[in-house]
């Protein structure tokens, strides 16, 4: 009982009556989160623009290989320059490329290539890796020497 002769002793001061600030104060509450959660939008739209960026990058190296390296003067680290000069400046170096021929060099066997490239998130201390892979048939036996043997997508 003496809480309630409290509670109705200060609904009568004009000071506890007053509800001005509520508004203010619940949007105050809710601010920081709004703004983290724009922060984190505005990350993972960049992460999926890199995605998409590297993914376009690897299958049009995929497909370089697949078509152009069937008379042996083809090379991983040139189908690998080719992933870099195709990604829009987010592959910096070749050491993110790996570039290899599981199945051996005739026609009909796969070209494989692979891209992992760590996103450092710019509002948040992580990274997480943007990883692709295209795997494409070789389109005419090799004449050369040959090409190297690598691992698929798996």
């Amino acid at each position: 009982m003496a809480f309630g002769a409290l509670r109705q002793l200060l609904r009568r001061l004009p000071l506890f009556r007053r509800e001005e600030g509520q508004a203010t104060f619940e949007f105050v509450l809710i601010l920081p989160f709004f703004i983290l959660f724009l922060l984190l939008l505005v990350d993972l739209g960049i992460m999926m623009y890199e995605y998409v960026s590297v993914s376009n990058a690897v299958r049009e190296g995929a497909r370089y290989g697949a078509v152009n390296c069937g008379d042996g003067t083809c090379s991983a680290p040139e189908i690998a320059q080719r992933v870099v000069d195709r990604s829009g400046g987010i592959l910096s170096n070749m050491g993110e490329v790996t570039v290899g021929w599981p199945d051996g060099s005739d026609r009909g066997d796969s070209v494989v290539v692979k891209v992992t490239h760590p996103y450092h998130f710019l509002f948040f201390p992580a990274s997480i890796d943007v990883v692709s892979c295209a795997d494409m048939r070789l389109e005419q036996t090799d004449k050369g020497t040959g090409l190297p043997s690598g691992s698929g997508c798996g």
